[in-house]
């Protein structure tokens, strides 16, 4: 990365900003920093505040925690970590509330931002995208699930990786922050960031806004950066672009009956729809590509053998009781060193794995059959399961229970054991699972786009559109997987037909109805008048 230390307004979009005023107030309170970044051209941050977040163990040791797992055993570029996502968020999360707050000042008043200052709310922000990913441990989401999710013994306040880094933050930043608040008259921006961070949803409706512009809405910088930057390196940027800019610029705050909402510009639905289904293609053909999820699968099973040498869960215990060091030590770079320690020189169950993870590069699942997609291209009824699937555990895993029988009734006279078989049940929601959440606070409303417009002085609600209704793509994905050592051509055709039929009948789905109507209609054509014609669409 090049450093170069700017003492002017950065030559970035805050330039482009509708009232100038609000960015150039905070901006040159500051000395800047440019970041050469493939995605934005350039990343700023002040030397007096961010700088020295940056530099800090919190934030440092995430260029050691690849982004995207194990991604890179299927996608070679995939090296990159969470450190350049996190000074990305940074980036984009403080254009998003310049922007916001311009607009809030332009269309509303100042009386609209609660007391809190503009300065304040921007740099507040800008802290908590470089912050949110601060609770992850080595390997990220798979750490997470093998030894957080379930475990009986993580206390309920650090049973996810926002508590956890909530926590490492409020343990080692609180009075370094505070202090900023003094040294640079940024009121209440320790509070402000601690609300954006926080599990809670703020009570204040300009701090609601703050903490969507970062998540639990529609776009949130983290989403719009990730998808970018992961399908940059993993080569599939035909899967992960969108056009950050014409959203987030074409997003209006509107308050009404004493609540917020974030509107869109109408002319940015066509937009909005690509996002939508760059993230639903990114999801199914990267972080769900099928030899990803196997490498997954082993990688977490080390995870959990590995729990009892390394005090995995103890030092997730010790971020509950005060003491972070042990729990941000965890880097991916560490447990790859001890990984093929074992891998090179051990013959136990956890050097195996490890041989099989980092030298053989062949994990012990080998997909079979073609996947089944349950999608909401197929009607309500199948709409309400996809919701179900996602909600449902205990449902979901039901289903897998089914599927992994039929799978196993077909193959088991050809020596197939039950425990050979691996069902795996993935479901796909372009909008975020937390806004999904059923009878979370402002939760259902997220299921809802708000379509807007600005007119002269005013912005105006035009209608809100209910995204499900609107066809958005979401699916449940079905996989059948088989020990790789007995895998066989001949079961392809046989589990694909076995995972079909499972999920239609206990579903009560067919595509009969699909299959008379388009059979009645070619009927009705009379193929000699189009013969006539040269139909090359």
């Amino acid at each position: 990365m090049i450093y170069k230390v700017l003492s002017v307004l950065p030559r970035v979009d805050v330039g482009m900003l509708r009232n100038r005023d609000v960015a150039s107030q905070y901006v040159h309170k500051f000395t800047w920093k440019e970041i050469s970044d493939p995605i934005y051209d350039y990343v700023y941050f002040n030397r007096e505040i961010e700088e020295q977040i940056i530099n800090s163990l919190i934030i440092q040791r995430l260029r050691y925690i690849l982004q995207l797992q194990t991604a890179h055993l299927v996608y070679p570029g995939a090296v990159h970590t969470r450190f350049q996502h996190s000074i990305g968020v940074m980036h984009l999360a403080g254009l998003m509330a310049e922007d916001a707050i311009s607009k809030i000042l332009i269309f509303y008043g100042k009386e609209y931002l609660e007391d809190f200052k503009p300065d304040s709310l921007i740099q507040a922000v800008r802290l908590a995208g470089l912050l949110h990913d601060a609770g992850h441990a080595c390997f990220g989401h798979a750490f997470e699930e093998a030894l957080l999710w379930g475990n009986k013994k993580i206390p309920e306040k650090v049973n996810n990786h926002e508590k956890i880094g909530y926590l490492i933050v409020e343990q080692l930043l609180e009075k370094k922050i505070k202090e900023f608040e003094d040294n640079y008259g940024l009121d209440n921006l320790y509070n402000i960031l601690m609300s954006i961070l926080g599990p809670e949803e703020p009570r204040e409706k300009i701090l609601q806004l703050m903490r969507w512009l970062i998540k639990d809405s529609l776009y949130p910088a983290d989403i719009l950066d990730f998808l970018r930057r992961d399908s940059y390196y993993t080569g599939t940027s035909e899967y992960g672009y969108i056009d950050y800019n014409r959203l987030y610029r074409n997003s209006y705050p509107y308050f009404e009956n004493g609540k917020v909402l974030l509107l869109l510009d109408r002319n940015t639905w066509g937009e909005f729809r690509a996002y939508l289904y760059a993230k639903a293609n990114m999801f199914e053909h990267v972080y769900y590509h099928s030899v990803n999820r196997a490498f997954d699968r082993l990688l977490k099973t080390i995870l959990i053998e590995l729990d009892p040498e390394l005090g995995l869960t103890e030092r997730i215990i010790d971020v509950a009781r005060g003491n972070s060091y042990g729990y941000l030590s965890l880097t991916d770079s560490k447990l790859y060193d001890v990984m093929l320690d074992k891998a090179i020189s051990s013959a136990d169950k956890v050097g195996k794995l490890a041989r099989r993870l980092l030298i053989d590069r062949k994990p012990e699942w080998k997909r079979v059959g073609r996947e089944y997609i349950l999608s909401g291209h197929k009607g309500p009824h199948a709409v309400k399961y996809i919701l179900r699937f996602i909600f449902d555990r205990e449902f979901k895993e039901v289903m897998a229970e089914k599927i992994k029988e039929t799978v196993y009734d077909s193959l088991k006279d050809k020596g197939v054991d039950e425990s050979d078989i691996w069902i795996d049940v993935l479901d796909i929601s372009p909008v975020p699972r937390s806004t999904l959440i059923p009878g979370k606070s402002g939760g259902g409303q997220f299921l809802t786009l708000f379509i807007g417009k600005k007119k002269g002085a005013r912005i105006i609600k035009d209608r809100d559109v209910f995204l499900i209704e609107e066809g958005i793509p979401l699916m449940i994905i079905f996989r059948a997987y088989i020990r790789r050592g007995l895998h066989k051509l001949e079961y392809e055709s046989i589990v694909t037909e076995a995972i079909r039929t499972t999920i239609t009948s206990e579903l009560g789905l067919s595509n009969k109805e699909y299959r008379d109507i388009l059979s009645e209609f070619y009927k009705s054509l009379k193929p000699q008048e189009y013969e006539k014609e040269k139909i090359t669409v």
